[in-house]
């Protein structure tokens, strides 16, 4: 639902895709280079056209509108293909320089790009690029990238090509300030979803193997590393409904004089959504890209679809989620649904929000749990927390929660409906 615009490599991957998506749908490589192409995104101009039997080469020029507020603020590339022709299809080897472009694609392309791309003879296309390392220093704020990797697969169809997936993976990044060092590691993006026009099935992942912050001044700052970061987004579709779930999941996390946690797990999914209201939600964001709209204009456009979403109803859920801090846990879950209306605004939706919105929600956590927090919690102030001092704790929270209690295990129940909140336990 959006164009590609993850950067200096997607916008290749993006030339190179169109290239060679028309090169299988035209059966013809002189009648491919010698059209124009042009688009409210991006223009592609071809000359010096020449193939042999199996080889050949062709120039080309790239001129792209990254903001349509914005016109005159383009980036532009040249390229020259180095095509070959063999028994499963073409190779085309693009060697991409930049002509003009912002600071970002200026540190990033100082040397040509070389973008390597495979047709095969029933249309599909792998295209792979890998970006040299990118360094900014400045004053205060010094950044270096090591060689990011992008690959996208795409499938010619009809006089177009569908992009079918993209990727790219990022080994390590640092970011020094003057308060200290923050490093990335093993960051990666792989998405098969929002690549094209229609709302499609698919799912969305990125993963980080490790974000450490460590601070010169650890007393006054704090340093931590968050390890496993995975978030995973879902569409699925039927005929008339679609459904978007989250989860995210935290292997650990360790902060300068905070309890660390591991076995982080949340997810959030929306069911029962209208399927063509959807689509015309994305529709109308896919336009405002391609087009210079009036902020009030769009907002108002924006504002008046998502509320026809909403008016039609909605279910939602969020299960099984957890957290664990040294021995002890925490877990939660949510259902509910948010009931059709006829809201025009969205200060009408606030305010018949209480009487539009049930769920029912379950909560429980145990004994070492909220004594870890507490314990390091009163530490701060040089207190300490006795066994009694957490067992007077625990039994206030039972009356003032009405939770349920088992053993050393808390449990509360809540049900919210027609706009009243009552405990289950």
């Amino acid at each position: 639902m959006s164009k590609l615009t993850w950067g200096v490599g997607s916008i290749v991957g993006l030339v190179t895709a169109v290239i060679g998506g028309n090169l299988y749908a035209d059966k013809s490589l002189t009648s491919y280079y010698q059209q124009y192409k042009k688009s409210n995104f991006m223009s592609i101009q071809y000359k010096n056209f020449n193939m042999g039997a199996m080889q050949g080469s062709a120039d080309w020029t790239a001129e792209f509108t990254l903001d349509p507020c914005k016109p005159k603020d383009v980036l532009i590339l040249s390229g020259t293909d180095a095509i070959k022709r063999s028994w499963n299809g073409y190779h085309i080897e693009s060697l991409i320089h930049l002509k003009q472009g912002n600071g970002v694609f200026q540190a990033l392309m100082k040397q040509p790009l070389t973008a390597q791309t495979k047709i095969d003879w029933l249309g599909k296309m792998r295209t792979s690029l890998v970006t040299p390392v990118y360094e900014k220093n400045e004053a205060e704020i010094q950044t270096r990238i090591d060689p990011m990797t992008f690959t996208m697969l795409a499938k010619s169809k009809d006089d177009r090509f569908d992009v079918l997936n993209v990727k790219f993976q990022i080994p390590n990044m640092t970011v020094n300030d003057k308060l200290g060092q923050m490093q990335i590691r093993d960051l990666g993006f792989e998405t098969n979803q929002g690549l094209n026009t229609a709302l499609n099935e698919g799912e969305t992942r990125l993963n980080i193997a490790s974000i450490q912050r460590t601070d010169r001044n650890v007393q006054q700052f704090g340093s931590g590393e968050l390890k496993g970061f995975a978030l995973r987004v879902n569409t699925q579709l039927d005929k008339n409904k679609v459904a978007f779930d989250t989860q995210v999941k935290i292997d650990e996390m360790t902060m300068y004089k905070t309890p660390s946690f591991h076995d982080f797990e949340i997810n959030f999914k929306l069911a029962a959504l209208n399927r063509q209201k959807v689509q015309n939600f994305f529709d109308l964001l896919e336009k405002s890209s391609a087009a210079c709209i009036a902020k009030e204009e769009l907002n108002q456009d924006v504002v008046s679809s998502f509320l026809a979403i909403v008016n039609d109803g909605f279910a939602f859920e969020s299960q099984n989620n957890q957290i664990k801090v040294g021995e002890g846990y925490a877990k939660a879950s949510l259902t509910g649904k948010v009931m059709p209306g006829h809201q025009s605004s969205f200060e009408s939706l606030v305010k018949m929000a209480p009487n539009l919105v049930e769920y029912q929600a379950n909560v429980e956590y145990d004994k070492k749990i909220m004594k870890t927090i507490m314990k390091n919690y009163l530490q701060q102030g040089g207190k300490t927390l006795s066994d009694q001092e957490l067992e007077q704790m625990l039994n206030g929270m039972q009356q003032s929660l009405q939770a349920k209690r088992e053993g050393d295990i808390l449990k509360i129940g809540i049900e919210y409906k027609y706009g009243e909140k009552k405990f289950l336990n």
